[in-house]
């Protein structure tokens, strides 16, 4: 064999033994026996505390509305007087605070149909009656409707006749009004009934209530006494007047028809 033909079978050997490494190399990694149990998963569970979400504004909502609106969030709820009056809240109270926590609402409520203080706390700012006296009963009707109660209307003069109740455009529209049930400037708490003394469109007011148009229609009325003419006792002689009652005065004379004298012309004997 020559020389050359010696050198290409090491080159062979060679790379045989290059082509082998490559070979356990690569497998190193991949090769384990597929008997050996795979390594257990790990689940990590987390537990979140979630905050209670808002039950948004209920200012202007009843008390109970307000509860319930508020312990669907699971927050806390409580409640308390707006006013001085210190009174506890019912359910159909209408809430005009409200200040809120992580955890609580607190309300401040004032009685259905009251107005709001100012402030929590403040008394109860109450409309006051105005003066009504000379306006017609449709302008009463319109300044009292969202103060008062009913308005009713009635008749100033006991003889007459008037009834109706917060009607602006009935047939007692133009009625004056004389007298008012409630004194201006009165607090009007909790919209109290309003009675209006009225006449008619033109008419003249009574000086005072309880009187009559016509007083002869007064249970009470009495004739007033005119007297009745004296009996005429004078004389047949035309004289007006008696002798009885006749006062002559300081100058003396004779009463009506003459002195009555007994004795004859010339004396008596």
């Amino acid at each position: 064999m020559s020389k050359k033909g010696k050198i290409g079978w090491g080159a062979i050997a060679i790379l045989a033994g290059v082509l082998l490494l490559f070979l356990l190399g690569s497998c190193s990694g991949d090769c384990d026996d597929d008997s050996e149990e795979p390594a257990p998963k790990v689940t990590t569970t987390a537990t979140v505390t979630a905050t209670p979400s808002p039950p948004g504004s209920q200012v202007g909502a009843l008390v109970d509305t307000a509860r319930n609106q508020v312990q669907q969030t699971g927050l806390l709820v409580a409640f308390h007087d707006a006013s001085d009056n210190n009174q506890a809240p019912g359910g159909d109270w209408t809430v005009c605070f409200e200040k809120a926590t992580l955890s609580k609402v607190d309300f401040a409520a004032v009685p259905n149909g009251a107005p709001c203080p100012k402030k929590d706390g403040q008394p109860i700012p109450w409309p006051k009656m105005p003066n009504i006296t000379g306006t017609t009963y449709a302008e009463a009707v319109d300044r009292l409707k969202d103060v008062a109660g009913d308005v009713d209307i009635a008749a100033a003069y006991l003889d007459e006749s008037a009834y109706d109740t917060d009607n602006a455009s009935g047939g007692y529209a133009n009625w004056k009004v004389c007298f008012q049930s409630v004194e201006p400037g009165t607090a009007l708490v909790n919209a109290p009934e309003v009675t209006l003394d009225a006449v008619e469109k033109g008419e003249a007011c009574p000086s005072s209530k309880g009187t009559y148009k016509d007083p002869t229609k007064d249970p009470d009325y009495v004739a007033p006494d005119v007297g009745q003419p004296e009996d005429d006792d004078s004389s047949s002689t035309g004289g007006s007047g008696s002798s009885d009652d006749y006062d002559p005065g300081d100058k003396g004379g004779c009463p009506p028809g003459g002195c009555y004298n007994p004795c004859p012309p010339g004396g008596c004997h």
